[in-house]
């Protein structure tokens, strides 16, 4: 919970004009650091979904609304693999598949842990994506970690900012992977 405050703080500073760069710099990078030691990005192999399943059970928690990945029953919607759908809480989601990247559509409405990385789990065996070193593959709690990370710039960013579009949906990629809120942000800043 100070982790994620810290860096909320920071990202608001940088945001909002409040602050430069460099004043909000360092407690930022203190939190992300403990961030990525609290979430490391592990590196697999991808797995068969029936070993994954029986390997990583998800973390139950009680707003969750997933048991198993099957449970968002994704499916291709263009036969050619790139385009997917996938239900979640009543609600139909888009998933788009491009080498190397998800990108999950309105993901900002999916905020339980848990379920998050159901949904990785779902996507991953369909088409794992490769780690930020290119040869090893992301995995569900790491792509989740990234997910998250999305979801709170789009917290953080004003509703007026054209920025906020870009946060609502997520992009799995290599690229990205482990980073903070801030260090996206510094990423896109320049």
């Amino acid at each position: 919970m100070k982790i994620r405050l810290s860096l909320m703080l920071a990202a608001c500073t940088l945001l909002t004009g409040c602050g430069s760069p460099t004043e909000a710099s360092s407690s930022a990078e203190t939190a992300s650091q403990a961030a990525r030691t609290q979430t490391t990005a592990r590196t697999a192999e991808p797995v068969p979904a029936e070993t994954a399943a029986a390997s990583e059970p998800a973390e139950q928690d009680k707003s969750a609304l997933l048991h198993v990945p099957e449970d968002i029953g994704l499916h291709d919607t263009d036969g050619e693999g790139s385009r997917y759908a996938f239900t979640y809480g009543g609600a139909e989601f888009s998933a788009v598949y491009t080498p190397d990247n998800w990108k999950i559509v309105d993901s900002y409405c999916i905020t339980v842990h848990s379920d998050m990385v159901l949904i990785c789990e779902a996507l991953r065996q369909v088409h794992p994506v490769h780690g930020a070193d290119l040869s090893s593959y992301r995995e569900a709690e790491d792509m989740a970690y990234e997910w998250e990370q999305h979801n709170l710039a789009y917290e953080l960013i004003p509703e007026s900012s054209p920025y906020r579009k870009n946060a609502k949906d997520v992009d799995i990629n290599p690229a990205d992977q482990g980073k903070s809120v801030f260090e996206l942000y510094l990423d896109r800043a320049g």
